[in-house]
């Protein structure tokens, strides 16, 4: 009874101490992705490029905020690109939600009224929202997953987590995009600066 107890107990210690990784693969947006992925982690959180072919100053990468995009072609709404802190130098935007495979960055104080809704990402493009005045039924793209790797969880989108690369924006002001699988024919960005980084999930605090 004694040894059974104790088992027990140790069980009980190693699952708290576990992270805390949804089962759920609800949508078409994790499909192909490891056991553990989700479409709709039940928490906020931050997102973080870490380097995976030279070194990184932390164990998880550089903060990712929402900066200013290429041109868009709405004239009701304007385009942001996910961006390095590092270049932006601002974070009005200060985290991330994923409902059912649309990722929603959240508005501050200064952006309060507004809304960021994610949209289709091709091979090659920065990974964007059109900002518009806050809608209650919007219709983002469902395309998103927080993928289960080695523990914990990295962004993926179009059912692939391995083919995110940060790159210098090409725009008159100084920035540095989040793109899903670079190209050299892309001109929103210079390829030449392009380097390969996986998108770290980073849980806040509750």
């Amino acid at each position: 009874m004694f040894v059974f107890a104790s088992l027990l107990s140790l069980f009980a210690a190693s699952v708290s101490a576990m992270p805390t990784l949804s089962i759920r693969q609800n949508g078409a947006s994790c499909t192909g992705l490891a056991d553990g992925s989700t479409d709709s982690p039940l928490y906020n959180f931050t997102l973080a490029a870490y380097n995976t072919t030279s070194s990184n100053t932390n164990s998880t990468g550089a903060p990712l905020v929402l900066g200013w995009g290429p041109a868009g072609t709405s004239p009701a709404a304007s385009e942001r690109a996910i961006s390095t802190y590092a270049a932006w130098h601002s974070d009005e935007w200060p985290y991330f939600t994923l409902s059912d495979g649309a990722l929603y960055p959240v508005p501050g104080p200064d952006e309060s009224g507004l809304g960021a809704y994610d949209f289709e990402v091709a091979p090659g493009q920065e990974v964007a929202f059109y900002v518009t005045t806050h809608e209650s039924n919007p219709e983002p793209a469902l395309i998103y997953c927080a993928a289960a790797h080695d523990g914990y969880l990295v962004l993926a989108v179009n059912n692939d987590a391995d083919h995110f690369s940060l790159c210098q924006a090409t725009s008159s002001w100084s920035n540095t995009v989040l793109v899903y699988e670079a190209s050299a024919n892309n001109t929103n960005y210079n390829y030449s600066t392009c380097y390969p980084v996986q998108v770290n999930i980073i849980a806040l605090d509750a």
